[in-house]
């Protein structure tokens, strides 16, 4: 058996000689935290734009003017007017459409806002890692003669059989098992896994791999301003 045998900082597997991955770097959570706030700021700057169309290039009294997500629908209603204030009404309507708010059809928008807020006061937490992959193909060519396996493994040295686990275990955590062999065999030190940063925040996002998070962050902003531009016009 193959399992987590280390803290959530550092992963390794349970075969002699396995390599270790070495404590997540700070920096990854700097330029995390970077990354949400130009996805967040991106939708302020279309609210000004928006802004701007709506009262004819008025630029230097639009400060009241946000992006508005809110915590739920109830929130979102009573903040949102004023942070529209200049915007005409069918780029209000629009924006209400899209449901900013926890509990919404843009829930994902709060997300954003709230993984925000919180690098404002500390680092967002990327701690551990998630299970991406593990190469069967040693294990498989325990199975095959000696011959046979050296053939193999001539012909095509570099050939691998990575499957991604149904469930990736995210956050990893002490004990948690990789592999699960035959009772008698050996711990195989060929048997290659992967991992992945996670983002654990648990009271915003379901702890997941850092980069599926923000990628769908960044499509959800992108696909956003995309849909907004014949009001820009």
């Amino acid at each position: 058996m193959y399992e987590l045998e280390t803290d959530p900082y550092r992963t390794r597997r349970a075969a002699a000689g396995s390599p270790t991955l070495g404590r997540i770097p700070q920096e990854i959570t700097v330029i995390l935290g970077d990354v949400i706030q130009a996805l967040r700021t991106a939708l302020d700057h279309l609210a000004y734009q928006l802004f701007l169309v709506g009262t004819g290039g008025n630029v230097g009294v639009g400060k009241h003017i946000y992006f508005p997500i809110a915590r739920d629908a109830a929130e979102y209603r009573g903040g949102s007017p004023r942070k529209l204030v200049g915007l005409r009404q069918d780029a209000i309507d629009k924006i209400g459409t899209l449901e900013p708010y926890g509990g919404g059809k843009g829930k994902d928008f709060w997300i954003l806002h709230s993984l925000n807020n919180t690098d404002k006061h500390r680092a967002l937490v990327a701690a551990g890692s998630s299970f991406r992959s593990v190469d069967l193909l040693p294990v498989m060519m325990e199975s095959m003669p000696a011959a046979m396996r050296d053939a193999f493994a001539a012909a095509v040295p570099k050939l691998s059989l990575a499957m991604k686990p149904a469930d990736n275990l995210c956050p990893l955590k002490v004990g948690d098992e990789l592999l699960v062999g035959a009772a008698d065999g050996a711990l195989n030190p060929d048997v290659q896994f992967r991992f992945e940063v996670a983002l654990h925040e648990p009271d915003v996002v379901e702890p997941g791999p850092m980069l599926e998070i923000v990628h769908h962050l960044a499509d959800l902003i992108s696909s956003t301003i995309t849909a907004f531009k014949p009001l820009l016009a």
